[in-house]
């Protein structure tokens, strides 16, 4: 029997009985120069493995990645601390959320970047993130640095690290001159040595401040801006530009959020980082935000308005909001796509564009309005030339859609949604990457289950595949992906838990050294519910993948030669160790040491109970005549075969050979 459909996407049917099919960690790829029926039309190929790149050094929770405008900086925020990297994937802290965890929305205009939290908004201005590194301490307002990796530490730099307080400054010079030594910052704090950066403040200027006016009669450096926080004696904390008065960047008059009296004088410095206050717009906070026509975009939580920025500025006027009120339920995510704006409600959508009115430049368009909502606003992400959701509506939930158009169509299958039913499903994400002509569109459950689940829709085959973490007890966990961005020609993914940025590796086999499990189950083999009779199961692997080196982490057992088991003894082997007879030897990193086993067992039921395991090789390095072979398979009157491989090598299913016959009933 020339391929029975061995290969394939995942497709469990809510009963088994119709269809077991599993696909995890593989995904197929379709080969366009063969025809229907031929061998090898689909083949499985396995998916990117993760290469560390980066750990953020709070070790938490990866929250969100953007690329920059320009492609020269990657924005990274991981639990309360904004990291800033650059080409050479140094991270560097640049400011301060006032939240530590859950999912955050990110866009930039290309002069500042814009960060929402759900309870508040953010800007940073898009500037040179470390002017100097190098390990440090404070005790109160004493910085003392033990040495200088890079750059030189100087009055009027932003101070940055884990632990320190938001807004602190150097502000005036100890026993260091640029190097080792000591310096004044403005905040009282404790901070044990660790790794810090400082970073050019955005202006340095002399001001007095009556009321919310702040009057600046010199700038020594830089420039004042619409966005900027001021920090200086006196000064009330996260006071932000919110106005031009008679100054435009020097001189001048500026208005403030905040109210102080600084009645003489004094050094101040404007802040690239700004928590943007409550006052900023209609409304304060969002959880999803976005750019088009140099506004920046943003929703207000658990109601039906979204504001505006005023162009080119992180600020917003007090008019610039509209509401989604086509329809009675709540705004709970936007995108813009072809230069307009989506508003995804909680059971229906509109699509609003910018038609140059005042105060709030965006009009509704007629006829967009569509009865499909969505359930999870960070499940909200590109894909293809649209962007892909999972769907809540008045009738029911968990679809996942693409839209066309204004149009949503179904791109989730019945047993993708199956997985969805009756779970939750209000905190999914999503990401979406593209190798080698495939764009994925990854969405995130992690509340299913005990350990979380992962679908990933190929939108190049439209076929779907779970894309798990295997643990050290070989059990699934959600993907370790949270959040995504392609950065200096690599597609990075942010860790849901423990700081790290990994690089979807296709040349690296592994999730950042655990051993992946992958696993294919087929169809049902079913003839009329007769007896058959299975000789022989040959899969067709790449063969000849054996890498050199040792496949597993836990180290070799050297036993003696010759050693002796007893008859009454009894003598294990497990899947994750290596037992080598004779003489204890050291093995060299380029010896061939891996033979990559394939592990075999079938159900003779529909996929209710199993058989144990059965193990065959599929290429030692360099064999590349290589088969995978079972004999003797027994009988059944419905055969589901399912197989697995868990060593980190480039384990390729092409196609599947089964000789069976058919027997009386």
């Amino acid at each position: 029997m020339a391929d029975f459909g061995f290969v394939g996407p995942s497709y469990e049917a809510p009963s088994i009985t119709q269809e077991a099919q599993e696909c995890i960690n593989f995904f197929p790829e379709i080969d366009p120069l063969k025809q229907a029926g031929e061998r090898g039309v689909v083949a499985l190929y396995p998916t990117p493995g993760l290469t560390i790149k980066a750990v953020l050094p709070n070790l938490q929770e990866v929250r969100g990645l953007r690329t920059l405008s320009g492609g020269e900086q990657m924005i990274a925020v991981c639990g309360p601390y904004v990291y800033v990297l650059t080409a050479n994937l140094v991270p560097a802290v640049v400011g301060f959320l006032n939240s530590s965890s859950g999912k955050v929305g990110i866009t930039d205009n290309g002069i500042n970047a814009y960060i929402v939290d759900g309870a508040y908004r953010y800007t940073w201005r898009i500037s040179a993130p470390a002017t100097a590194v190098f390990t440090g301490s404070i005790s109160t307002t004493t910085l003392t640095v033990s040495s200088v990796s890079s750059g030189t530490i100087a009055v009027g730099q932003s101070l940055y690290g884990v632990g320190v307080s938001a807004e602190t400054v150097i502000t005036a010079l100890g026993t260091g001159t640029g190097g080792a030594g000591t310096y004044t910052v403005n905040v009282s704090q404790t901070v044990t040595a660790r790794a810090l950066n400082s970073a050019t403040v955005g202006a340095t200027f002399t001001a007095t401040i009556a009321g919310s006016t702040m009057t600046v009669s010199g700038v020594a450096s830089g420039t004042l801006y619409l966005g900027q926080t001021v920090q200086g004696a006196g000064v009330t904390a996260n006071s932000v530009i919110t106005a031009l008065g008679t100054g435009t960047g020097g001189v001048g008059t500026y208005t403030l959020s905040t109210s102080s009296t600084v009645a003489v004088g004094v050094t101040m410095y404007g802040l690239n980082f700004s928590v943007l206050p409550s006052t900023d717009g209609a409304f304060s906070g969002a959880n999803t935000c976005d750019i088009i026509d140099n506004y920046f975009v943003y929703n207000n939580p658990t109601t039906q308005k979204w504001g505006a920025s005023d162009l080119l500025s992180p600020i917003s006027p007090a008019l610039s909001y509209g509401l989604k009120d086509g329809s009675p339920d709540d705004l709970v995510a936007l995108i813009a796509d072809h230069r307009e704006v989506y508003l995804m409600g909680e059971t229906s959508s509109e699509v609003w564009v910018d038609a140059g009115a005042t105060p709030f430049p965006f009009q509704r368009i007629p006829g967009t309005s569509t009865q499909h909502g969505i359930a999870a606003p960070f499940s909200l992400y590109r894909l293809g030339n649209s962007f892909a959701y999972v769907s809540h509506n008045n009738r029911g939930q968990a679809q996942i859609m693409q839209m066309n158009g204004y149009i949503p169509q179904r791109i989730s299958t019945h047993a993708v949604e199956n997985s969805l039913v009756n779970q939750t499903i209000d905190d999914a994400i999503a990401w979406t990457y593209q190798l080698e002509g495939h764009e994925v569109y990854v969405v995130t459950f992690p509340s299913i289950g005990t350990n979380g689940l992962t679908w990933a829709y190929d939108a190049t085959t439209q076929m779907w595949h779970k894309w798990l973490y295997t643990a050290s007890d070989n059990s699934y966990q959600r993907h370790r992906g949270n959040c995504c961005a392609v950065f200096q020609g690599m597609v990075l993914v942010g860790d849901y838990d423990n700081g790290k940025i990994y690089q979807l590796d296709k040349t690296n086999f592994t999730d950042d050294g655990q051993n992946v499990r992958r696993l294919r189950r087929a169809p049902h083999l079913v003839s009329d519910f007769q007896r058959q009779y299975f000789d022989e199961l040959q899969i067709q692997f790449q063969p000849g993948v054996g890498t050199t080196g040792l496949s597993q982490p836990t180290g070799d057992i050297y036993l003696n030669s010759p050693y002796i088991i007893y008859p009454e003894a009894t003598f294990t082997i497990g899947p994750f160790q290596t037992f080598i007879i004779g003489q204890q030897a050291n093995l060299a990193t380029n010896s061939t040491t891996t033979n990559p086993q394939a592990m075999l067992r079938w159900s003779n039921d529909g996929g209710s109970t199993w058989s144990k395991e059965y193990w065959v090789s599929i290429g030692k390095l360099g064999k590349y005549q290589n088969r995978a072979i079972w004999r003797r398979l027994g009988m059944a009157r419905d055969r589901i075969f399912e197989v697995s491989i868990t060593d980190p090598v480039n384990a390729v299913i092409v196609s599947a050979n089964l000789k069976a016959y058919g027997g009386d009933n």
